[in-house]
């Protein structure tokens, strides 16, 4: 089946109902008929998600290159996270899981980034919280950047779910998305920089 290219805004429109329907109709057959699940899968749009390399194109300051992979790899998950959550019309408890671990994600992502144990203060023996303020006092990252990253890492210990004292319903929004995305390339250029590498 041949589509003609979406080439205005009525067009997306029409385009984005036609593809929802199918999607819709897909689903419930697969549902009535779980055999055929296989031939169900939609295929996720291409060049969406940045490729590894690319990732690590960003990640120069990362000496270990086991670990800067396995940040690229899980810059990419993220990217997964992000088309569901702007992608879609998921609303409610579903939504706010995915944010919530986008969320928790870059706070392992920045937690994993700060450690440099060659650097006095930076080791693993330092936590988090040590290693921001380390990071800070040698002006690595500015205030701003030191205050979204406390914010993050207790956003981020909220993954144990036997540690939240609260219930999560109607807690995460788009905003903390935005909020640990800023926090996340904060601390990213500020190391980038430390290590004399400019930004890709």
């Amino acid at each position: 089946m041949n589509w003609a290219m979406i080439e205005n805004d009525e067009q997306l429109k029409v385009a984005v109902s036609q593809a929802s329907s199918l999607v819709q109709e897909i689903s419930d057959y697969v549902k009535a008929n779980p055999r055929q699940d296989f031939y169900g899968r939609i295929r996720f749009p291409r060049g969406f998600i940045k490729t590894a390399p690319e990732i690590r194109r960003n990640l120069r300051f990362i000496e270990n290159e086991t670990l800067k992979r396995n940040v690229s790899y899980a810059l990419m998950t993220h990217e997964v996270l992000r088309w569901n959550v702007f992608h879609t019309d998921l609303a409610g408890q579903a939504q706010e899981m995915l944010i919530k671990e986008a969320v928790c994600l870059l706070g392992n992502v920045c937690e994993s980034i700060t450690i440099f144990p060659a650097e006095h203060g930076l080791g693993r023996g330092s936590g988090f919280k040590k290693r921001t303020e380390r990071l800070r006092a040698m002006d690595v990252i500015d205030d701003r950047c030191l205050r979204l990253l406390e914010w993050l890492w207790g956003k981020r210990n909220q993954e144990h779910l036997y540690d939240v004292p609260f219930l999560e319903w109607n807690h995460y929004e788009k905003k903390d998305w935005y909020k640990s995305v800023r926090a996340f390339r904060s601390l990213r250029d500020g190391l980038n920089e430390w290590r004399g590498f400019a930004a890709a």
